[in-house]
């Protein structure tokens, strides 16, 4: 018999290569290949507004950011089974929802933006998907249309304070301009995902730091702080290099400032006490060949 320590938490099968079943190997640095976002051409929101010729771009003349959709897949394959329920508190731009119906979970997606949400709707009706979706125009912080334990995941990515502004609305976070009361709502936030989750269910809250008027905003560490206070369990760090143009650009900016470009994102894991029922025993909803997200 099995000791406490190696129960499985969800089933996989341990016949098979880890790598083979998720598309990666579990480490705590990862680098998301190019080839697997692109493998999810139609995940992207920006792609649909392109060859509209309405792609809007923030002050900067930059376009607005979207979520990596191969990241998007190995959270989804790692952190939840075929049938789960997904609560996403900050859906943005399309493609935690597009890639987690695919993927025959369900997804229920808040976000406060009217313009975005409308989009999001149009392009998402125009597939078809294994598993339900809904993306309700409401505070994600509060999540008040979905009921407690309900959820298997919570996976978002939330805004970084004011840096980059998102369609102003009631409740956005972006429009708050001090950290100090935008960390309130992201505490706020945690209260809820505790709430929403099943025991045993997990978060993966995608985030990173920020300087703003010379000073560093730890914000992994304040959420980490914020959601173990709600009673989440701090259950994994993961530490993710992105592919950057920035960093070299700002190297003088930093060198003055012997500071050093922030070229990673944090995968914060967190998990509610209790045990997790799992709906299903399959990873993925169809025989595929997955390849390798991460280098």
């Amino acid at each position: 018999m099995k000791s406490e320590y190696y129960k499985n938490v969800l089933p996989w099968n341990e016949n098979e290569r880890v790598i083979d079943q998720f598309g990666w190997n579990p480490q705590s640095v990862i680098t998301p290949t190019k080839s697997s976002k692109n493998n999810w051409d139609d995940a992207y929101l920006t792609a649909y507004e392109e060859k509209r010729g309405v792609c809007p771009r923030l002050p900067n003349g930059l376009m607005m950011s979207e979520f990596h959709a191969g990241l998007c897949e190995n959270i989804v394959h790692y952190w939840s089974m075929v049938g789960d329920t997904i609560v996403d508190p900050f859906a943005g731009r399309m493609t935690r929802a597009f890639v987690s119906a695919k993927l025959g979970r369900d997804y229920i997606g808040y976000d406060v933006s009217p313009e975005t949400v409308k989009k999001v709707r149009e392009e998402m009706g125009r597939h078809s998907f294994d598993g339900y979706y809904d993306i309700i125009e409401s505070d994600g912080c509060e999540m008040s249309h979905t009921d407690d334990e309900s959820a298997n995941l919570v996976m978002t990515c939330p805004p970084y304070g004011d840096i980059e502004r998102y369609e102003s609305a009631e409740g956005q976070l972006s429009d708050i301009r001090s950290y100090t009361e935008f960390r309130n709502r992201i505490e706020i936030c945690g209260q809820n995902i505790e709430r929403v989750l099943k025991p045993g269910g997990f978060c993966v809250w995608v985030c990173g730091d920020w300087r703003k008027g010379g000073e560093y905003i730890p914000f992994h560490s304040d959420t980490i702080n914020m959601f173990t206070m709600a009673g989440l369990n701090l259950h994994d760090i993961i530490v993710m290099k992105n592919d950057t143009i920035f960093a070299a650009l700002q190297a003088g900016k930093c060198a003055s400032k012997r500071y050093t470009a922030k070229v990673h994102e944090f995968i914060l894991v967190f998990r509610k006490s209790g045990e997790l029922v799992a709906n299903s025993d399959k990873i993925k909803n169809k025989v595929e060949s997955l390849e390798q997200f991460f280098s």
